[in-house]
């Protein structure tokens, strides 16, 4: 796999890379806090919990909108200049992956937000 094919994949994967990332952190932390009973602390007068999932979420809803944007001017590029069908093809995928991985984050960080935590 040459360095650009490499590139490609990294970027049609990124999504989901950034949405494990956030999902593993989410429920390492919240098991961990309240199994340790520390789901009262408080971290700039939120609960550590829901700062952890705030936290979380802005960053990995960041990362996932860049490679959005990434993707998204891959695929204009690839419209105004001859590519091949698999460069079309990965450029097409991860539009619709890193797209997808923004609600899928944004999914599983609301209702760890606005829920109780440890309940």
């Amino acid at each position: 796999m040459t360095g650009r094919r490499t590139g490609q994949v990294l970027l049609t994967l990124g999504g989901m890379i950034a949405w494990a990332v956030q999902f593993t952190i989410i429920y390492a932390a919240t098991s961990t806090l309240c199994g340790r009973g520390w789901a009262d602390a408080t971290l700039l007068g939120i609960g550590v919990v829901q700062f952890t999932i705030l936290s979380t979420t802005l960053v990995t809803l960041a990362a996932a909108a860049i490679l959005l944007v990434v993707s998204l001017r891959a695929e204009r590029q690839g419209r105004h200049q001859p590519v091949s069908a698999t460069d079309s093809f990965l450029c097409q995928t991860s539009v619709l992956i890193n797209g997808l991985s923004l609600i899928v984050i944004l999914w599983h960080g609301i209702p760890g937000i606005i829920l109780p935590a440890c309940a």
